[in-house]
């Protein structure tokens, strides 16, 4: 099962009020892994088609968790190998794509 907390606006202005709440709600959710899915027995983590760039900002992500355990858990190191291999130059790259090595 996945779950996606969602909020949609249509003013500008409005955006620091409903990301706000989305951010509470995800804390509120969270609360006991300090505010962030943690990967463990009871949650898988993150799905990357769902990319959250809170959760490699310390100000949000309370956990002590690197932000790529979420999406890729022990794989990170081959994702890593992997684009060094074929993206040298890390051309192809987003706030939460793997680093190179």
């Amino acid at each position: 099962m996945k779950m996606l907390i969602h909020a949609a606006w249509r003013l500008p202005a409005d955006d620091n009020r409903h990301i706000g709440v989305a951010r509470q709600l995800y804390r509120e959710l969270y609360a006991g892994t300090g505010g962030v899915p943690v990967p463990d027995e009871h949650n898988g983590g993150s799905y990357i088609n769902y990319p959250d760039p809170d959760l490699a900002d310390p100000q949000f992500n309370r956990s002590g968790i690197p932000w790529h355990a979420f999406y890729y858990g022990e794989n990170y190191p081959r994702l890593q190998r992997v684009k060094a291999q074929w993206d040298p130059g890390d051309v192809f790259r987003h706030r939460l794509s793997g680093a190179l090595p």
